[in-house]
């Protein structure tokens, strides 16, 4: 059996690589912080330790979204049956309203248009006949929907090289089909979930969001983190989830050396004093000591075990 490193303590450092676990986050006994290497690189301030995630949250969460969907089957029934007063017909917006919208909204497709006849030209035909029969990326890369995070922050040319999957709190459990498409059909050998700074999902998550439209909640509710606590923090546990949750469901390709599973933080308030939109890998394969990370990271060895620094990396 796989054993699941789930280190206490998390800092961010170091790039890429793979550990094997799949042992119960009950039966773990989180080890008592290590010191940082003395030559890694630090965070100030500090990160604090993470909680060991559970997952039994996501099967109790899919049996309240079944019993709310039940609920409003019947509330359906109900109105059809004479039960349920007819909702009043929403006033019609004011002109000067729509106005106001029409004129930002034209400036951005044009704007958005023009883009793209730049983009055209600056692509010559063999650019885009590479991949206009199929589609080859090397990574599957889970973002959150945020619009102020965008792939150009961490890749030169995105186009066939990242599968791109977005969705709020950068999560399997609402996009597991397009994950798994990616790795089990494009057969990408890199699996990244990126969270980010002030991240809106996860200051939801956090908090009470029962006022929240049905599909939101419904989203969130698969975002396990402790209620109040601070946004980063949560970011950085619901993306030590995530990969703990890919390991789990990818296991056989982990375990054959064929796909590597990062976490990573997108920094763009320079929370971590790394630099204004750094991007920080914080979870090498289950791995989140920043020693290690950053000796998996120098060494290249991205896809071995969490715990070793020495090794080859599996051909592929």
């Amino acid at each position: 059996m796989r054993k699941l490193m789930r280190p206490a303590g998390l800092w961010c450092t170091g790039l890429l690589l793979l550990v094997a676990g799949n042992v119960p986050a009950s039966e773990i006994q989180p080890p008592k912080l290590p010191l940082p290497a003395a030559n890694a690189e630090q965070l100030e301030p500090s990160i604090h330790p993470l909680q060991p995630a559970d997952h039994s949250a996501s099967v109790n969460n899919k049996s309240k979204v079944m019993n709310s969907s039940r609920g409003k089957v019947a509330a359906v029934h109900a109105a059809a049956s004479g039960k349920v007063a007819k909702h009043a017909r929403k006033p019609v917006a004011p002109a000067s309203s729509h106005a106001d919208e029409l004129g930002p909204v034209q400036g951005l497709v044009k704007a958005m248009l023009d883009a793209n006849q730049r983009y055209m030209k600056s692509k010559p035909a063999a650019y885009f006949e590479r991949f206009a029969s199929k589609q080859t990326p090397r990574a599957t890369v889970v973002t959150c929907s945020d619009s102020r995070v965008q792939t150009n922050a961490f890749h030169g040319d995105a186009v066939n090289d990242l599968f791109v999957v977005r969705d709020i709190g950068n999560q399997l459990a609402t996009a597991e089909g397009s994950i798994e498409y990616g790795v089990r059909h494009l057969h990408t050998p890199l699996l990244m979930f990126i969270g980010h700074s002030v991240c809106g999902a996860i200051e939801a998550a956090s908090g009470d969001f029962s006022n929240l439209e049905p599909a939101i909640r419904k989203e969130l509710l698969t975002i396990n983190i402790p209620k109040g606590i601070a946004v980063n923090d949560g970011v950085l546990i619901n993306v030590n989830n995530q990969v703990e949750a890919a390991l789990l469901k990818f296991g056989g390709e982990v375990d054959a050396g064929k796909l590597a599973v990062i976490g990573a933080f997108y920094d763009f308030r320079n929370d971590y004093k790394q630099g204004r939109g750094k991007l920080i890998i914080t979870n090498i394969n289950g791995e989140t000591e920043p020693g290690k990370l950053a000796a998996l990271t120098k060494a290249g060895n991205f896809f071995m075990g969490a715990g070793s620094v020495t090794g080859t990396v599996a051909s592929h």
